[in-house]
């Protein structure tokens, strides 16, 4: 087995065909077909159904792929050390939010000096999980509803990751200047107040709706959201000038100007969680740690 063959694997593992692997790889499906057929002879298993269209990958290989992830992109840490000598990498996956990016910009300045380098990402809640559990990255950071929390950790400890809870708030509808929410400038919003609404929204993401069994609980799905985006800028824009609203925390998008100040929405018990994922039992980098206590200094304090 070499490094090749584990870059092959993780290439077609993503790309779902050895043809589009071989694009990304600058090779043939020929080539890569028999690197693969390589591999899986030295483990003695087959790692990829061949269906009519694509490839997937069998249990076993699916159980390969989590550690040649962490092979392949050790070793692209690695490299990194190599060009740029003891230059430390931070590698953070994120949902997208305005409050975060501040806090880091403010952190970056900070420790300048230190020569920390940076790899961020932002993605749904699904996807960061699945980046730290292949260790893609170091730490991710999400934001969920507590109805959902109970489900999501029970998830978590399948993928041998651990949540921590770093600020919990409460549920806030923003609404843009052209909805007619915004003209009611109402001081608190119902669920009911929500229909004929269009929302704009960073991830309609597969954990929005897991534990919301209860009649009364809130489902992202019987939202009209219009417009998906990872972009703060674009979700700006809009509610600045369409009519479209937001739902999120209530200091977690502190730059969603020219709305309405946020009002707070009555979901019941229901709260927005802001946390991190780590993987179990690994002690955390020096460098995490500095990050991490750096944004407990910037919450708002219970």
């Amino acid at each position: 087995m070499d490094l090749k063959q584990l870059q092959y694997f993780v290439a077609c593992a993503q790309a779902g065909s050895f043809s589009d692997a071989a694009k990304i790889l600058y090779s043939t499906q020929p080539s890569v077909s028999k690197v693969i057929k390589a591999l899986e002879d030295t483990l003695g298993m087959q790692l990829f159904e061949r269906l009519p269209r694509g490839i997937r990958l069998t249990v076993q290989g699916q159980k390969v792929y989590h550690y040649a992830c962490k092979i392949t992109n050790e070793m692209n840490v690695l490299e990194n050390m190599a060009l740029g000598g003891m230059t430390k990498w931070i590698r953070i996956s994120l949902n997208p939010s305005s409050w975060f990016a501040n806090q880091f910009v403010d952190f970056y300045n900070e420790t300048y000096e230190k020569n920390y380098h940076f790899q961020i990402t932002t993605a749904g809640v699904r996807s960061v999980m699945e980046r730290v559990r292949d260790y893609m990255d170091d730490i991710g950071f999400v934001y969920i509803l507590s109805q959902q929390k109970e489900n999501f950790l029970h998830e978590l400890t399948k993928n041998k990751l651990q949540f921590f809870t770093m600020y919990e708030t409460d549920v806030v509808l923003y609404s843009g200047r052209k909805t007619e929410i915004y003209a009611s400038r109402k001081d608190k919003a119902e669920i009911a107040d929500l229909e004929g609404i269009r929302f704009i929204q960073n991830y309609q993401d597969e954990f929005f709706d897991i534990g919301a069994a209860r009649e009364d609980a809130f489902q992202w799905k019987d939202l009209d959201i219009s417009v998906l985006t990872n972009s703060d800028y674009i979700m700006e824009k809009m509610l600045r000038n369409s009519r479209v609203a937001n739902v999120s925390g209530s200091y977690l998008s502190e730059n969603k100007t020219g709305t309405t100040p946020g009002i707070p929405l009555n979901m019941g018990d229901s709260k927005v969680i802001f946390g991190y994922m780590l993987h179990k039992g690994e002690k955390i980098d020096e460098s995490i740690q500095e990050f991490l206590d750096f944004l407990v200094s910037r919450l708002p304090k219970s």
